[in-house]
């Protein structure tokens, strides 16, 4: 038996906040008929928790189990092997989408997903659906703007370069670092050589009941972070 093609759906959910979701995302939710996130179980998982409140008893939900650290895909982080399982769905003429934390083209899970979907699966239709990314949200939170003017607004990934984090600070301009848990003991040393901790801001989880800010960065080396943290340096 053969199907009419179904479309899979990269779809960014924002940082945490369900009320955060753009009407697009909230169409395409309810109209998916299997729903793949990259938690470790079918009912545990980030993403899985921000769209939980409109799902419906009758759609699937499957947790893809991602592998969320640095380096190269050798193959056991899964992208590839999520991808075969989007197109499979879609094969099978169900609309499918995969949800991403944040955004989806920054530093989101998603848009590695979609290349390697467009690469085993290039007849299959696929859409990228953008999320509010953390970096606004934890912007909009603390009051500061990402950029004015003629800044030119760095973002870095926390888990990499942690040896450029002086040069990065020396050009100027304001910068948002994601993952920032993995550099914060280095990141302070340099903002603090250059005068600029009180121009900094640390936050932890933004739009979550255990949302934690830390205004004062240095004081987030006496806690334990989670990965979902973020410096903003103005």
């Amino acid at each position: 038996m053969s199907f009419e093609l179904a479309t899979v759906y990269v779809v960014g959910v924002g940082p945490g906040e369900t009320d955060l979701l753009t009407l697009r995302a909230v169409k395409v939710l309810e109209r998916s008929e299997v729903i793949f996130h990259p938690g470790p179980r079918d009912d545990t998982g980030f993403a899985l928790g921000v769209v939980a409140p409109l799902l419906r008893p009758n759609q699937v939900v499957r947790g893809a189990s991602l592998a969320m650290r640095r380096g190269p895909d050798d193959g056991t982080v899964g992208y590839e092997r999520v991808a075969q399982l989007l197109a499979h769905e879609a094969r099978q003429g169900r609309t499918v989408a995969f949800l991403t934390e944040g955004d989806p083209m920054l530093f989101g899970s998603g848009s590695y997903v979609a290349e390697r979907l467009r690469s085993v699966a290039p007849d299959v239709p696929v859409e990228i659906v953008p999320g509010v990314s953390a970096s606004s949200s934890a912007a909009a939170r603390l009051g500061w703007p990402l950029a004015q003017k003629d800044e030119i607004l760095t973002i870095c990934p926390g888990t990499y370069h942690p040896d450029e984090i002086g040069e990065i600070l020396d050009r100027g301009g304001p910068v948002c670092w994601f993952k920032a848990a993995a550099v914060l003991p280095q990141l302070v040393e340099e903002l603090r050589r250059r005068g600029r901790l009180d121009h900094a801001a640390l936050v932890e989880r933004v739009g979550h009941p255990n949302e934690r800010i830390f205004l004062d960065v240095s004081d987030a080396l006496k806690v334990n972070l989670s990965y979902f943290s973020l410096v903003l340096v103005r």
